[in-house]
C-alpha cells in the first residue's frame, strides 16, 4: 500500500501552490475609490464633511483674528467646491440618461438634412432653404442642448402618433430652439453644424441661463465634413415619410 497523504499535508501543499500562483482574483484588493471626480473636484461627501468641520471651528469664541479670517476663506472656497461638484454630478447624470435618445435623434436629423441638401441642389426654393435652416437648428439642438436641463425630445411618441403633447413640453422645446437660433446668429454655435460634428465648445450662456456655472468658452477648429455613415439598424429609423419610435425620458 502506497503512502497516504494526511489532511494536514494536503492543506500545506495547497497553501504552497497558492503562494506560488499569487493572490486569486477574489483575494486581490479592490482599488481604492478615487476621492476626486473627473474634473478634480473633491467628492461631495468629503466636501460636506469639511464644511461641517469648518463651521464648527468658526463657532468657537477663542479663535484668533487671523485664524478666523483664514477659516472664513476656507468656508467660502468649500461652498464653491460643493456647488461645482453638485452641478457636475447632475450634468453627468443627465448626460448618461439622455445619451441614446440624443444620438438617435441626431442621426435622424442628419439624414433628413442630407436629403434636403440634395433636393436643394436640384431645385433652389425658399421653402427648401427654410427647411434646411430648421434642420440645422435641430441638429444643434441635439448636439448642444443645455446640460442642466432634462432633454425634451424632438420626435416624442405623442407627436408621431398625431396626439397632443403637454403644452409645457412644447413651449420648453421652442424655448431651446429659440436660444439655439440666437446662438447661431451670434456665431456662438456653428451655422452649419453638419460640418462641425466634433464641436466641443461649452456655452457659458447656457450654463448661466439653465442652472449651471458659467464657463469660459473655447471654440474648436472647424473640421472637414465627414463621409456619410450608414445608420444603425434600429426601429427608430424608418422611412422619413413614416415616423420612427423613440422615447422621451
Amino acid at each position: 500500500m502506497g503512502p497516504v497523504r494526511t489532511k494536514q499535508a494536503r492543506k500545506e501543499s495547497s497553501t504552497a501552490n497558492s503562494a506560488l500562483a499569487g493572490p486569486s482574483k477574489f483575494e486581490q484588493r479592490r482599488p481604492k475609490k478615487q476621492s476626486q471626480d473627473a474634473n478634480g473636484t473633491l467628492g461631495i461627501q468629503k466636501i460636506k464633511s469639511a464644511l461641517r468641520q469648518t463651521r464648527r471651528l468658526l463657532s468657537k469664541d477663542n479663535l484668533t483674528p487671523d485664524v478666523r479670517v483664514e477659516t472664513e476663506r476656507r468656508l467660502k472656497a468649500l461652498e464653491g467646491d460643493l456647488s461645482a461638484a453638485e452641478v457636475g454630478k447632475k450634468e453627468r447624470t443627465l448626460a448618461v440618461r439622455y445619451h441614446s435618445v440624443k444620438f438617435f435623434e441626431r442621426q435622424k436629423v442628419s439624414r433628413k438634412l442630407d436629403q434636403t441638401k440634395k433636393k436643394l441642389s436640384e431645385s433652389d426654393t425658399p421653402e427648401l432653404r427654410s427647411a434646411l435652416h430648421d434642420l440645422r437648428v435641430d441638429l444643434n439642438y441635439t448636439m448642444h442642448y443645455p446640460k442642466m436641463k432634462k432633454y425634451i425630445s424632438l420626435f416624442p411618441p405623442e407627436l408621431r402618433n398625431g396626439e397632443t403633447q403637454e403644452p409645457a413640453l412644447d413651449s420648453g422645446r421652442e424655448e431651446i430652439r429659440a436660444w439655439i437660433r440666437s446662438q447661431m446668429q451670434s456665431s456662438e454655435l456653428p451655422s452649419e453644424p453638419e460640418l462641425h460634428l466634433d464641436w466641443k465648445k461649452d456655452s457659458g450662456v447656457a450654463d448661466a441661463k439653465w442652472g449651471g456655472e458659467k464657463k469660459a468658452s473655447k471654440k474648436s477648429q472647424p473640421t472637414k465634413e465627414s463621409e456619410p455613415q450608414e445608420d444603425p439598424e434600429d426601429e427608430f429609423f424608418e422611412d422619413d415619410d413614416g415616423e420612427e419610435s423613440s422615447e422621451e425620458s
